[in-house]
C-alpha cells in the first residue's frame, strides 16, 4: 500500500476518535487519547513491510514510551499552573524525552516496560486525586468561585490538524523503521500527539483547572495501551499478527475497566468532600 493511502487512514481514524471525543467530557477525551489510536496502524505497516518480529520489538519499544506519557501529562499539569501553553509544552516534551531514554533498556524486556508503565500510571493518578497536589480532585471541573469551566464539547482541540499530524507520524514511522531500530519506531509511533493538541487547546481555554480530568482519563488509556502492546508482543510470534491482535484489544479493555471502576470509587469520596465544603 502506497504512504500515502497509510498515512490518510490513519488520519481518518484519528480524526473520528476526534470527532467523538468532542461530545464527550474531558475524562472520556483523556482516555481516547491514552488508547493506541496511532499506534495500531502504525504497528500494522511496519509488520507488513518488515515482518513480525521487527512488529513485536517495536510494540516493546511503544510499551516502554507508555511510561514516558504520564509524566509528559504531569510535567504538563505542573507547569500550567505558572506558565502559559507553550511553556508548559516545551517542558513537558523534554521530561518525555528523558524518561524515553532513560527507558531505553527495556526494548528487550516487555513484561518490566508493562511495570514501568503501570507505576508510572498508577501514581500520577494517585497524585491528581490527592487534594491540594494538582488543583481540583479528578471529575470535578470548575473553575474560580465554583463555577463552570468552558464546555468540554470543545476540549479536544483542532481534531483535523491533529489527524493529519497522526497520519504523517504514522506514515514516517514505516519509513523509517529500517534506519532507526525497532525500538525508536514503537517509540515514534507512541508519541503524545493527541494528548498534547488536547492539553493545549485546555490550558489556552480553561485554564489550569481543566487539565486534571482529561489526564485523569489519559492514564487510564495510557495503561490500555501498554497492556496492549506487551500482550501483541506475547501472542504474535506465536499465534500471527491478526489473532495477536484480537487478544491484545481484549487484554487492554479488560485492564481500563478495571482501572476505571478503581478510579470511580477512589473519586466517590472526593466529590462528598467537594459537595459538603462551604
Amino acid at each position: 500500500m502506497d504512504w500515502t493511502y497509510k498515512a490518510v487512514l490513519t488520519a481518518m481514524t484519528v480524526a473520528a476518535v476526534l470527532m467523538v471525543a468532542r461530545l464527550m467530557g474531558r475524562r472520556a477525551a483523556g482516555l481516547l487519547a491514552g488508547l493506541p489510536v496511532i499506534t495500531v496502524p502504525a504497528l500494522l505497516w511496519v509488520a507488513q513491510e518488515q515482518g513480525v518480529d521487527f512488529a513485536v520489538h517495536s510494540a516493546v519499544g511503544s510499551a516502554a514510551a507508555c511510561a514516558m506519557a504520564p509524566w509528559f501529562a504531569a510535567s504538563f499539569v505542573l507547569l500550567a499552573r505558572r506558565f502559559g501553553a507553550a511553556t508548559s509544552l516545551a517542558g513537558a516534551v523534554l521530561t518525555a524525552w528523558l524518561a524515553v531514554s532513560l527507558l531505553q533498556g527495556l526494548q528487550a524486556r516487555p513484561g518490566l516496560a508493562l511495570v514501568a508503565a503501570a507505576l508510572s500510571c498508577l501514581f500520577v493518578l494517585w497524585w491528581l486525586g490527592s487534594p491540594g497536589r494538582a488543583g481540583p480532585a479528578p471529575g470535578i471541573d470548575a473553575g474560580a468561585g465554583g463555577l463552570p469551566t468552558r464546555s468540554p464539547s470543545a476540549m479536544a482541540g483542532e481534531p483535523w490538524v491533529t489527524a493529519a499530524l497522526a497520519g504523517v507520524v504514522s506514515a514516517t514511522v514505516a519509513l523509517m523503521a529500517l534506519r532507526v531500530g525497532p525500538y525508536w519506531s514503537g517509540v515514534l509511533s507512541t508519541l503524545p500527539l493527541i494528548s498534547a493538541c488536547a492539553l493545549v487547546h485546555l490550558r489556552r481555554t480553561g485554564g489550569p483547572v481543566a487539565l486534571p480530568g482529561f489526564v485523569s482519563g489519559y492514564g487510564v488509556g495510557v495503561l490500555a495501551k501498554a497492556l496492549f502492546l506487551c500482550s501483541f508482543a506475547w501472542a504474535a510470534p506465536h499465534w500471527g499478527v491478526a489473532p495477536a491482535l484480537v487478544l491484545a484489544a481484549m487484554a487492554g479493555s479488560t485492564g481500563a475497566l478495571m482501572l476505571a471502576r478503581w478510579q470511580r470509587r477512589n473519586r466517590t469520596p472526593a466529590k462528598r468532600v467537594a459537595a459538603s465544603a462551604p
